[in-house]
């Protein structure tokens, strides 16, 4: 073993001597050269005869020194240095191609490299905690309520029954998201955070920086006022100074001590906290007691519930015995209702729906890398005559086959490893890029780095790329008659039939990877449209939405909140430019607020209660929105201390089908069962998302019980001009009012709706990018293609010219008929393709005869074009210059 390793020691040293090896084998042949023909003169032969002689014992110098090198070296290697070396020359001869070449790759493995590096972060590395394996989420099931709500979030008194009782959890908490007001360093402003039950972090597995977690004794009440900050709030306020530890921040009014501060590198899964990159998280606070509508154990299903399996419990054993307590909770609640547990890895949940738009995304952007290496393989094509001679050379001088297909493919591996190389650098600025633009609710998205399995993966593309693209034109190099290729250079350089054959396939096979991306692309575009075009049910131009959170120490009345709502309103109505004004507890797209039961008199309370969503809002607030009122009226002041409602039309057509609604009562189960009369009906709006249909509303005045005035409220302005012009001067009067009070949102209703479509944009753009990229290079491989057939067969087409041939006619059909079946091909697979992408459709099928026809046509022209040009070129061929070519 040590010999073979100073034999292995000594070759990979002769690498680096070659030169002073090779001078001391010459001086040593040398010597024994002159040594052999001294002893042949001492035997008597002539000085002549004595030298030729001593050749012929010693053998051929040439064969010698190259077993000696052989034998002193690594043969592999060796030959792998030749072959990189010739293979710069070669690249080095042709700098435009080569130029172009590394570009085109760099663009390709670059866009590939900064998808997978999103893909790599949200989807294939681990979360950041400890065992995430283990962790799983833990949801609820009432199948009674499947038809309204198929899963709940966890319950704060049934979580507590299972800590006790579920055994095969090592330990489970539960948190919820959560907004508090910052006072006392100056503007007011809302602060998102974390309640938690304080074994949060010690189910995680995640240690604080500096000071400690939550202590058990405060999740009861009054022992709560602490809380933890996270490394991003803590730097921006405190600018990273230890100090902090044990300082007070002012929480809605409550002073809180900081006791810890978590480390830069961890994460709080966004769906869970309710952050994303738009809104960071700050603080982390215990449970500090259940509130009051947290008793029920069936009742407010608000918390997320993360649980870590003991070792060794698979999560079939965990949810059956998991089960068994939600089956006891359900009998201690004799509410008549089952209970069912559900348990869902936690890596899922922070995933979710991102997982499919991010696989696309990654499917595009290889889609077009393929693009690339058919297109750069078309180009490798049209050398292959000029390379044939120069193969046959090196085959006849006792080259094998495989030995001159390895020299072509070290070409391409070079071109490849050089686009790769900068294909990195492209990709950084291309993640920073897309991490920018990209929607919020992208997981993980600043966990995206460039790590080793990235640069694995760039490495591994460049090869592949390589491979695809050199091995067809290194294999055409090879498959030629030594003989023939070395009786004429022109004879070898003219393209062959099978040559003209393959890059007319890939061609093909380049517009039927277009044609694919570019439906899924026009697909996702019409999705779009047909998102946009949907009738949100209120008025989007000139309305300006603010919403304010009141402080709950300065604001526990309801007359008090409503005071200052009053106050507003009445500025922001004498505001220049305001036409109409208006509050709600929770404006269109704001999602589900208070969602509970509504009935007719004399039904009872049951698992089958229709639900509703129920909004607190002021008179003006439906002339403000721009919600149209379909019957009745809207409930003004001579409805004061009456029990009356305004009901969506969902609700009209749900309860009172066919009959007016007007002065019909309803039984409203938000609060007590209280029976309210119906004054008016108006439009149904979009509360969640342009995608998501409209659910039933129920609009009721201040006065319609003690929730009504909530604490929390979205003042809305219809203004006459650009209502972005209006928002300082809300902001300046509601501070001015109260300068404790903060501004949660102030936002045109023009930028609330796009930003809603984000999800939806932003693959869309990407995908289109791809698309168009792609057609490019397929048009710039049919017009390659087909030129260059014209440029080989100028004597052929000057003959057919002067026979009478249409070569216009000629040299388009030879260019038309691999993209018609590449058309084809295209349409084909997007027919398979569009039903995985369907779920990321709306209102348009996943076979949209329109979407498939205009991108037909769209390469159709494009392919017409590029064949077009080379065809006008052959009719200006001149016959006679052609039949004297050559």
């Amino acid at each position: 073993m040590t010999a073979q390793l100073r034999q292995l020691l000594y070759r990979i040293r002769s690498l680096f001597r070659r030169a002073q090896l090779d001078c001391e084998l010459d001086a040593e042949m040398s010597a024994h050269l002159e040594l052999a023909i001294e002893e042949n003169l001492r035997r008597g032969l002539s000085p002549a005869e004595a030298r030729r002689q001593a050749f012929l014992r010693f053998g051929g110098s040439q064969q010698a020194k190259e077993q000696h090198r052989d034998a002193r070296a690594l043969p592999f290697l060796d030959t792998l240095l030749q072959d990189l070396r010739f293979a710069f020359r070669m690249l080095g001869k042709s700098p435009g191609f080569t130029v172009i070449a590394i570009l085109t790759l760099a663009l390709g493995i670059g866009a590939n490299t900064a998808i997978f590096s999103v893909v790599n972060s949200a989807l294939l590395r681990p979360l950041a905690y400890r065992e995430p394996q283990q962790l799983y989420l833990v949801r609820e099931i009432v199948p009674q309520m499947a038809k309204f709500a198929p899963i709940l979030d966890a319950n704060l008194p049934d979580f507590r029954m299972w800590q006790k009782q579920v055994h095969s959890f090592a330990d489970v908490a539960i948190a919820e998201s959560t907004t508090a007001s910052l006072t006392g360093t100056g503007e007011a402003e809302i602060i998102r955070g974390v309640r938690a039950s304080a074994n949060l972090f010690d189910v995680l597995g995640a240690l604080p920086a500096h000071g400690r977690t939550f202590l058990p004794e405060e999740d009861e009440p009054g022992r709560g006022n602490v809380v933890i900050l996270t490394d991003a709030f803590w730097c921006a306020r405190f600018q990273g100074n230890p100090s902090a530890l044990g300082k007070k921040i002012v929480l809605d009014g409550v002073p809180h001590e900081i006791v810890g501060i978590l480390p830069a590198a961890f994460r709080f899964p966004g769906r869970l906290g309710g952050a994303n990159r738009a809104v960071r998280l700050a603080f982390f606070s215990p449970l500090n007691g259940p509130k009051s509508y947290e008793q029920g154990l069936i009742g407010e299903f608000d918390f997320d519930a993360v649980a870590r399996l003991k070792p060794g419990v698979t999560p079939e054993q965990a949810l059956a015995e998991l089960n068994v307590v939600q089956a006891q909770i359900a009998r201690q609640a004799n509410e008549g209702l089952d209970l069912l547990g559900a348990l869902q890895p936690l890596e899922a949940k922070v995933i979710g729906p991102a997982r499919l738009g991010l696989i696309f995304l990654l499917g595009a952007v290889g889609v077009v890398l393929l693009i690339v290496c058919a297109n750069l393989a078309g180009l490798l094509l049209t050398r292959v005559p000029g390379r044939m001679r120069e193969a046959a050379i090196r085959v006849a001088l006792g080259a094998t086959r495989s030995r001159v297909i390895r020299q072509m493919l070290t070409e391409t591996f070079l071109l490849s490893l050089a686009g790769g190389a900068l294909g990195v650098w492209i990709s950084l600025f291309a993640v920073k890029w897309f991490v920018h633009l990209a929607p919020a609710t992208i997981p993980r998205l600043d966990e995206v780095q460039t790590d080793a399995r990235v640069l694995a993966f760039a490495l591994l593309a460049s090869i592949a790329a390589g491979c695809l693209f050199g091995i067809l034109p290194a294999w055409r190099v090879t498959r030629f008659a030594p003989l023939d290729a070395l009786k004429s250079g022109g004879a070898a350089t003219t393209e062959s039939r099978k040559t003209r054959r393959l890059r007319e396939c890939l061609v093909g096979f380049e517009v039927a990877l277009t044609t694919l991306l570019l439906i899924l692309a026009g697909l996702l575009t019409a999705s779009l449209g047909q998102l946009l075009r949907e009738q949100p049910g209120f008025a989007v131009d000139n309305v300006l939405l603010a919403g304010v959170d009141l402080p709950p120490q300065s604001y526990s009345q309801p007359d008090v909140r409503l005071h200052f709502y009053e106050r507003v309103l009445a500025g922001v109505q004498s505001l220049p430019g305001v036409r109409a004004a208006g509050w709600v507890s929770l404006p269109p797209l704001g999602g589900q607020g208070s969602v509970t039961g509504i009935t007719l008199p004399g039904e009872s309370r049951g698992a089958e209660t229709p639900i509703a969503n129920y909004r607190p809002a002021s008179p003006d607030y439906f002339s403000a929105m721009g919600i149209r009122l379909i019957e009745g009226r809207i409930f003004g002041p001579a409805d004061l201390n009456r029990k009356v409602a305004v009901v969506s039309q969902s609700v009209a057509e749900r309860f009172w089908p066919g009959k007016s609604a007007v002065s019909q009562i309803c039984v409203t189960q938000w609060g007590p069962d209280v029976p309210a009369e119906v004054v008016g009906v108006v439009g149904d709006i979009h509360t969640v998302g342009l995608d998501e249909p409209p659910v039933m509303m129920v609009y009721v005045p201040h006065w319609f019980n003690t929730f009504s005035i909530p604490s929390f409220a979205t003042f809305v302005l219809r203004t006459a001009t650009d209502p972005a012009a209006s928002a300082d001067a809300v902001r300046q009067l509601v501070h001015t009012i109260d300068a404790d009070v903060p501004i949660t949102s102030l936002h045109p209703m023009t930028e609330i709706v796009s930003q809603s479509v984000d999800d939806r944009r932003f693959p869309m753009f990407l995908a289109i990018s791809f698309a168009v990229f792609s057609l490019v290079l397929a048009s710039l491989g049919i017009f390659g293609v087909v030129g260059y057939s014209v440029e080989q067969r100028r004597r052929e087409l000057g003959i057919r010219m002067a026979l009478g041939a249409d070569l216009k006619r000629l040299v388009l059909r030879q260019g038309l008929i691999p993209v018609v079946l590449g058309l084809v091909t295209g349409v084909v697979a997007a027919v398979f393709a569009g039903r995985l992408i369907s779920s990321l459709l709306f209102g348009v099928s996943a076979h949209d005869p329109a979407t498939f026809l205009i991108v037909v046509l769209v390469v159709a022209v494009v392919a017409t074009v590029a064949s077009y040009i080379p065809a006008r070129r052959a009719m200006r061929v001149d016959p006679i210059v052609a039949l004297r070519y050559e």
